[in-house]
């Protein structure tokens, strides 16, 4: 049985990925931030719940000592994650902050836990979900965009770096998805108008909105496949527009993106 670590499984994409795996017959290591809070997993023999708060140095030493103390691992999913929305300038410096501890560091930290036991077995996989704001910045998005965007060239940097000890690097890449995944919002109503129009742009029907299982359904296709596919963008609305912004160059698209926006 194979054994992968997942971050940030109280919810969403991270539980659901989980609840995957672990019907896949791989025995699933839990990371939450509380596990007193969530009892989804108490019934699956081949799921161990730890508490894992990504921004925690000590809960990362000890995850990772217990877990190469008793057998090892296949497959690290970075998947934790927060953000916030709205003007920089009406963004505390906190909460800015809170989001790269979180989405870059917490990953970080956790990648160079497991790293060198990779490089030892010449074996093992580094998964991570970035977004679509980590392949094109959208307005009121800058703190999260930036996160994500550090989060991508990260990865995409290690792709190359581990390939001499046979380490897969591989990057999730969804849009919008139906979750409780919410982000505080600065200054909100300076942005109401333009943040509709972009609303529309990003969720043009909220009845195809990308589910957290058509993610983890990504996650064990990449965990899965011996191919060195680097990016897995999942949903219609992340494809097409990846699709778009790579076709007509940055210009153009930041030109159409704010002639939509704000009615230039």
């Amino acid at each position: 049985m194979k054994t992968i670590l997942i971050t940030g499984t109280h919810s969403g994409v991270g539980k659901e990925t989980a609840k995957l795996f672990a019907s896949k017959g791989w025995n699933v290591i839990a990371g939450m931030r509380d596990p007193k809070q969530d009892k989804t997993f108490t019934d699956m023999e081949n799921v161990k719940v730890v508490k894992l708060d990504v921004t925690n140095p000590e809960d990362i030493e000890k995850t990772a000592k217990e877990i190469l103390d008793n057998g090892g691992l296949d497959v690290v999913f970075n998947n934790a994650g927060i953000g916030v929305k709205g003007c920089l300038d009406a963004t505390p410096i906190d909460a800015i902050q809170d989001v790269f501890k979180t989405d870059l560091m917490g990953p970080i930290q956790i990648m160079k836990a497991f790293i060198p036991y990779f490089k030892n077995e010449r074996k093992g996989m580094l998964v991570a979900t970035s977004s679509l704001s980590g392949e094109i910045s959208f307005p009121y998005d800058s703190v999260y965009a930036a996160a994500k965007h550090a989060l991508t060239g990260l990865c995409e940097s290690l792709y190359y770096e581990l390939q001499p000890y046979d380490i897969k690097v591989k990057l999730i890449v969804p849009g919008p998805i139906n979750t409780s995944f919410k982000m505080k919002t600065f200054n909100s109503n300076q942005n109401l108008m333009p943040a509709r129009r972009l609303s529309k742009i990003l969720i043009p029907d909220f009845n195809k909105i990308t589910e957290p299982k058509e993610v983890a359904q990504a996650v064990y296709e990449a965990a899965t496949s011996d191919n060195n596919q680097f990016e897995y963008i999942v949903g219609d609305v992340a494809s097409e527009l990846i699709a778009k912004y790579r076709a007509e160059g940055v210009e153009k698209f930041k030109d159409e993106l704010s002639a939509e926006l704000f009615n230039k």
